[in-house]
């Protein structure tokens, strides 16, 4: 039974999606308490350690191909990680992740931009509705528009940039050796905030950092092993049952509230991504190992 699991890419991505959630639960409970500059930095530091062992039983070189743009890929995939997070601990959970799943609109633009791939009416029509509902769900001129909102569309920037960098990487080096970028980049990036501001947590939040890194790392392996069972399309549109995920956990574990205005913008914005994953571009097989 197990095994027929692993070998069924819905099944697998459905999982993936639900463990993502998890992490988006878990920053959002922990953030009052330690901040993003720790969540952060567990996750790099442990999901290098953790990657490293599996990079040199495979022999593969670390020093990658293409290493500035390695580099680059790394800085902008932790650039998205810590927009999530902050945005994440400052607005709405469900407002938050459904923002970051505006990358597929952003790759669109840094496809056309950085790689002159001409754009589809389609896609230019999506973009379009895209921009539309993320007008509706921020609602710049009410109350509640804030920072948190600026950073959650930051996020699905950074990883729309980062998607298109992973495209142009992955010719040259494998899921494992960019992934492992990512992480020593971010590592190396949140090490000097982390020590200036370091305090020492409790017993309970160190192993809730520990926990979170490990369901970080499940929802990776979980999403790699999918794109072997489904196609890129597939995945990446069953991977955005995510926003579902997280709006059930918003509503029941922090009372977030869902009214129409984020309902219709919310709709819009993943229509849009669901749309933009299937027209055919191959921005989601770009998406393997690129999750921040």
């Amino acid at each position: 039974m197990i095994r027929i699991m692993f070998k069924n890419g819905f099944i697998l991505m459905t999982l993936s999606a639900f463990f993502y959630a998890v992490t988006d639960v878990f920053i959002k409970f922990m953030s009052p308490s330690i901040g993003p500059i720790p969540i952060a930095f567990v996750r790099f530091l442990l999901g290098g350690l953790i990657l490293l062992p599996f990079l040199v039983q495979g022999h593969e070189s670390l020093k990658g191909n293409s290493t500035r743009v390695l580099l680059l890929r790394g800085l902008t995939g932790t650039l998205a990680f810590f927009c999530l997070v902050k945005s994440i601990a400052m607005i709405p959970l469900s407002n938050a992740i459904v923002l970051f799943y505006t990358f597929p609109l952003f790759a669109t633009f840094f496809s056309f931009l950085l790689l002159k791939e001409p754009l589809k009416k389609l896609e230019v029509l999506l973009t379009v509705i895209g921009l539309i509902g993320i007008y509706i769900l921020i609602n710049p001129g009410s109350h509640s528009y804030s920072l948190g909102h600026v950073l959650g569309l930051l996020a699905g920037g950074f990883t729309g940039l980062t998607i298109v960098l992973i495209r142009k990487v992955r010719k040259t080096n494998g899921p494992l050796i960019i992934y492992f970028y990512f992480c020593l980049v971010g590592g190396t990036v949140s090490l000097p905030f982390f020590v200036v501001n370091f305090t020492m947590p409790n017993f309970e939040l160190i192993l809730l950092l520990v926990v979170l890194a490990v369901i970080f790392l499940i929802a990776q392996l979980l999403m790699n092993q999918g794109f072997k069972y489904c196609k890129a399309t597939e995945g990446a549109t069953i991977l955005m049952s995510e926003v579902v995920f997280t709006g059930i956990a918003g509503v029941l574990l922090f009372k977030d509230s869902l009214g129409l205005g984020f309902l219709v913008g919310a709709s819009l914005i993943v229509g849009c991504g669901v749309g933009l994953n299937l027209v055919g571009r191959d921005h989601p097989s770009s998406y393997t190992m690129s999750n921040p």
